[in-house]
């Protein structure tokens, strides 16, 4: 999509939707009449003065805050709002979905909630082997986050150490097994 040469910016709070960066969206001016104007001025949390002055040509709200069904396309590519629209889309009330009413958790809460999904789904695609099962996952079957702010109890990193070495000696043993399998294939050719 072609980009605009027009310097259009969303007048509402916490929106940084501009023109140039953005350009399948709408722009619209404030509205002229006074009332409509004053709701639209209610509904994004402004209020004219001195830091916020409603000019023509210059204050716009983007398409993004207005309800899909408010906004219409011409035949001609004009993008147009009814008549008596008002912006109701916004990161305040969960941009309009109608759960203004409910809380957003924080957002440690809702990683956690979508790492238990992740932690969930992989234990039941690929099964963890016994052994390492109880280093992984705690006793109730999900991983803490964060686990590098907790200290492990002192067991664990024996375990840990100890699983290491066994692993290491395997890798040894399987690479001298590799070695003589390599030499004694080369002294049969």
């Amino acid at each position: 999509m072609a980009q605009s040469s027009c310097r259009c910016y969303c007048s509402v709070p916490c929106c940084s939707n501009n023109k140039h960066k953005f350009p399948y969206l709408s722009f619209h001016d404030f509205p002229v009449d006074a009332e409509i104007r004053a709701r639209w001025v209610r509904a994004i949390k402004r209020d004219e003065g001195p830091s916020f002055k409603i000019l023509r040509g210059s204050t716009y709200v983007c398409s993004q805050h207005l309800n899909p069904e408010d906004v219409s396309t011409s035949t001609s590519g004009r993008t147009r709002i009814k008549k008596g629209a008002t912006p109701s889309r916004f990161p305040w009330n969960d941009w309009g979905k109608g759960r203004a009413s409910q809380a957003r958790q924080p957002v440690y809460q809702r990683a956690r909630k979508h790492f238990r999904a992740a932690v969930l789904d992989e234990s039941q695609e690929m099964p963890v082997p016994g052994d390492i099962t109880e280093e992984v996952l705690p006793a109730d079957g999900v991983a803490k986050d964060h686990d590098y702010a907790y200290h492990p109890s002192p067991g664990k990193l024996d375990a840990a150490a100890r699983r290491i070495q066994e692993l290491e000696f395997q890798v040894v043993s399987l690479e001298l097994e590799i070695q003589q399998l390599t030499v004694k294939q080369q002294a049969d050719s």
